[in-house]
């Protein structure tokens, strides 16, 4: 801020001094070269900031702001995965309580999941807590087994 009010007083300065000089300069030839003069002052007085630039700094400057972008754009990517992981086992739990509802059983579930190579979230642990009966439960890990692909060592029962 300080920059910026600086230059901004050399420009009022170099306006009052052109005026002065303006105003008394004879008229003709020697005013029409003191235009031109205070034309080019003027110019340089507007222009000074653009010589003390810095090209390294500004580079350095950018460098920093990409990192930064970046650094944010990971984190929001981060926080985007995070809720869909967090969506997509809600999901998978569901689609388990539905399962065993047609089953004729009433349970929750919660379901663990794990990022694909390919960016998907499969599920790979699973856990029933419900009134479960050896036939009910066989079926329900046949069916998470072939449906969602979680293997039976991964999923896990408990019987209130």
């Amino acid at each position: 801020m300080e920059v910026v009010r600086a230059w901004l007083l050399s420009l009022i300065a170099v306006s009052l001094l052109c005026a002065s000089a303006g105003a008394l300069m004879p008229k003709g030839a020697v005013r029409q070269v003191g235009r031109l003069v205070c034309g080019l002052v003027m110019l340089a007085a507007i222009l000074s900031p653009v010589a003390r630039l810095d090209a390294a700094e500004g580079r350095r400057w950018l460098a920093g702001y990409f990192a930064s972008v970046e650094q944010r754009r990971a984190g929001l990517e981060e926080t985007v995965n995070n809720q869909m992981k967090h969506i997509i086992e809600g999901e998978y739990a569901a689609y388990i309580v539905d399962k065993a509802a047609e089953l004729g059983l009433t349970c929750t579930a919660q379901v663990e999941c794990q990022r694909s190579a390919e960016g998907l979230y499969l599920p790979v642990r699973t856990e029933v807590t419900g009134m479960l009966t050896e036939d009910i439960r066989i079926q329900l890990v046949r069916t998470i087994a072939e449906d969602l692909g979680v293997p039976e060592r991964a999923q896990v029962y408990y019987t209130k």
